[in-house]
C-alpha cells in the first residue's frame, strides 16, 4: 500500500504532495484502459496526474507552481544540477515574468530538458549497461 489517503479521478490533490505518498496509489486514478498498460504509458500518466493536480481550472501551471514541483516531485533530477549553467537558465526563466503560466506541453518539455541534463540519468543508464 502507497500510503496515501483518499484518491480519485474527481479529487484534486495538494500541488504540495505529502512525503511517501503517490498518486497512483493502487492504480486508482489511471484510466480504465491504463490498467494493463506499459511501465512507460502508466509513467506518462503519472506525470499527466502530477501536473493536472497542480494546475488551475484552465489548465496551466503557474511558474512558481512548476517550480514547488520540480523541488517536490523532481528532486532527484536536480539534486546537483544547480551550477549547471543550462540549469540556471532553465530555474531563471521560472523566475521571470511570473504573471505567464505554462501549458502541459512546456511543463513536460521543461521536465524532460531537466532529466537530459541530469546526472540521476547518467547513474540510471549505467546500473542498465551493467546487468
Amino acid at each position: 500500500m502507497c500510503g496515501c489517503t483518499a484518491s480519485s479521478a474527481n479529487t484534486k490533490q495538494s500541488s504540495v504532495p505529502r512525503p511517501g505518498t503517490t498518486l497512483l496509489c493502487q492504480r486508482r486514478l489511471l484510466p480504465s484502459a491504463l490498467g494493463k498498460g506499459s511501465d512507460l504509458e502508466k509513467a506518462f500518466a503519472t506525470a499527466t496526474l502530477v501536473y493536472s493536480n497542480a494546475a488551475d481550472p484552465e489548465d496551466k501551471l503557474s511558474k512558481a507552481g512548476a517550480r514547488t514541483l520540480l523541488q517536490t516531485q523532481f528532486g532527484c533530477f536536480i539534486q546537483g544540477q544547480e551550477n549547471k549553467p543550462k540549469y540556471k537558465e532553465i530555474i531563471s526563466a521560472l523566475e521571470e515574468d511570473l504573471d505567464n503560466k505554462l501549458e502541459f506541453e512546456d511543463f513536460m518539455i521543461l521536465l524532460l530538458s531537466i532529466a537530459l541534463m541530469s546526472d540521476l540519468l547518467q547513474e540510471i543508464r549505467n546500473v542498465r549497461n551493467t546487468k
